[in-house]
């Protein structure tokens, strides 16, 4: 989805917001080489962590819409996390973390699954990796071209 601006946007619901943090906060789990490997630099599983832990809190009162952006505040990406049945006008707090940072957020989660398997990633998470990978590609899309 794209704004009329311009800003490339999507939209999360909380549920997949819940399922992407479940995945997010095994990082600690993962040998650091192979965030290496994938490209993701070494800071950027702590800080991503950290942020959808500030994510979490913010969505005890409500809606949340994150905006990424560049150091020099020439990209924009916005992603809206809500409750299935709320309404765009729900959105009652907002959050912004750097671009940078945040377009290594899907590879992190591939990454994390990969490094699981399947079976621990059932039991640390209570997901199978279709539907990581359903929840997490709204990540994808935000940060693809």
């Amino acid at each position: 989805m794209i704004w009329n601006d311009g800003t490339p946007s999507t939209s999360m619901t909380t549920e997949q917001f819940k399922i992407v943090f479940q995945v997010t906060k095994e990082v600690h789990g993962v040998p650091g080489e192979r965030f290496a490997v994938a490209g993701i630099p070494p800071r950027c599983p702590v800080d991503i962590l950290a942020f959808a832990r500030d994510i979490r809190k913010a969505l005890a009162a409500g809606g949340v819409e994150i905006r990424f952006i560049s150091a020099d505040d020439s990209e924009k990406r916005i992603l809206r996390i809500s409750e299935p049945s709320g309404t765009e006008g729900s959105i009652e707090n907002s959050r912004e973390f750097p671009s940078d940072v945040a377009r290594h957020w899907r590879a992190l989660i591939d990454v994390t699954v990969e490094s699981l398997g399947p079976d621990e990633l059932r039991f640390r998470t209570g997901y199978s990796k279709e539907e990581v990978d359903s929840a997490s590609s709204l990540l994808g899309v935000l940060f693809t071209g």
